[in-house]
Order: structure tokens, then C-alpha cells, then sequence
């Protein structure tokens, strides 16, 4: 009679044996439960979640903008110290009556106003020159730049200038004061409206 024991490991080593070639067979035959793959894919090229309209349009670009209204582009505003330069250069083309450096500085359609007379700005100076002697003026100080005054407006500057020059007995052949509408014209600023008291002598 074979002792328990022995029959116990008889029996113990059967079922290892008979209980492997299950688990083998049962690996043999059926895949992993999840599902896998050979790659792995690429990253998203922007956060999930996030919808990207490549056809969208910008708004048109203001000077100034409320941001509740949504988006907004602004443009680079222009620098006022150009401004003053177009200033600069109109007198230059004054006392020099050159009416091709003075076009260079007016707007298309720059108007001149005295009182009441509203007129084209190139067509009223061309009169004038005509008419006196600004040449004269090339030696003088006609304002000073650090009483020239700008004040915003939208989109455009004014400019108020006091001329300065003493005329003594000479013929007046300037205002007092000329005020400037400057409007943004590409990175700068052109003069689109000049308005001034004269009275011709």
C-alpha cells in the first residue's frame, strides 16, 4: 500500500503538469485582452479641444478699439515727432514756394480754409505765390516748435502753430496762427486740412 503521501505528490505533480499544458494551451490559442499596436501616433500639432478656422478674416485694423466688441487689430499708430516734421516741411516749401515740395505734404484732396472760403490747399498756394513774396520769409523764424500744440482726434492729429514773425512795416503775408488737420498716410502722417485767418495786404 503506497502511503498517502507519496500519493499526494504522485497526484500534486500530475496536476502542475496537466495544469501547465492548460495555461500553455490557453496562451497558445487566445490574444491579450486589450487592444495594441505597432505605432504610436503623432502628437497633436495644437491642445485638444481647441478649433483653429484658418479661414477666418482679421477685422479691419482701428487706431482705437473697445475690447468688448470681441476681437480687434490695432495699427501701429504714427509717431507724433512725424508729424511735426510734416510741419517742419511745409513752411520749408512755403518760403521756398515750391508747389512739388509742398504737394509732398498735403493730402489729395487737402483743402484750405479762410473764414468762410474753403478751397483746394495746392491751388490756393499757387496763387499766393504768384501774388507775394515768400521768399523773403527763408531767413525767418516763423514759429517755434516748442509752442506747436497736437491734439488727437480718432484718427487724425490737429496742429495748432503761432507764426512768430515780426512784420514790422513790412506786408503781412501770414496768419496769426495756422491749424493743421494731419491724417495717417502710410507709416507717417499728410497734411488734409489747413485753416487760417489772412488778409491779403
Amino acid at each position: 500500500m503506497i502511503p498517502c503521501s507519496s500519493r499526494c505528490s504522485s497526484a500534486t505533480r500530475v496536476f502542475r503538469v496537466f495544469g501547465g499544458g492548460v495555461l500553455a494551451l490557453g496562451c497558445a490559442t487566445q490574444g491579450p485582452a486589450f487592444e495594441t499596436v505597432t505605432t504610436l501616433p503623432e502628437p497633436a500639432r495644437h491642445p485638444a479641444g481647441a478649433d483653429i478656422d484658418l479661414t477666418a478674416k482679421l477685422p479691419p485694423t482701428e487706431r482705437r478699439a473697445d475690447t468688448s466688441s470681441g476681437l480687434v487689430v490695432l495699427e501701429t499708430p504714427a509717431d507724433p515727432a512725424q508729424a511735426r516734421a510734416v510741419i517742419a516741411a511745409f513752411f520749408r516749401a512755403i518760403v521756398s514756394e515750391s508747389p512739388s515740395a509742398l504737394s509732398s505734404v498735403l493730402a489729395p484732396n487737402a483743402v484750405m480754409q479762410d473764414g468762410a472760403r474753403r478751397e483746394s490747399a495746392g491751388a490756393a498756394w499757387a496763387s499766393r505765390f504768384t501774388r507775394f513774396d515768400y521768399r523773403g520769409l527763408a531767413n525767418e523764424r516763423l514759429y517755434r516748435d516748442s509752442e506747436l500744440r497736437l491734439r488727437e482726434d480718432q484718427r487724425d492729429l490737429w496742429a495748432g502753430v503761432p507764426i512768430e514773425v515780426a512784420w514790422g512795416t513790412r506786408p503781412r503775408l501770414l496768419g496769426d496762427t495756422f491749424t493743421f488737420r494731419l491724417t495717417p498716410s502710410g507709416a507717417g502722417w499728410s497734411i488734409s486740412e489747413i485753416l487760417e485767418e489772412f488778409r491779403a495786404p
